[in-house]
């Protein structure tokens, strides 16, 4: 099983089409949606795919932290 995260900063139309292709593919598992803006709303497509999401802004991302 490979697992996969799927990087988005907007709407999540894109993350969404990806994680659905995949849905039925035993190999392949979307585990998690990462975007650099808290209020995107990748987030709620993740919520309704049941995918957990995190964001990170530049500060942690360059610091580590999370």
């Amino acid at each position: 099983m490979v697992n996969v995260a799927i990087f988005a900063s907007g709407n999540g139309s894109n993350a969404e089409n990806i994680a659905n292709y995949f849905s039925d593919n035993n190999n392949i598992s979307i585990t998690l949606i990462v975007s650099n803006k808290s209020d995107a709303y990748v987030h709620e497509r993740a919520k309704k795919l049941r995918i957990p999401s995190v964001s990170f802004n530049k500060i942690e991302f360059a610091d580590g932290i999370k």
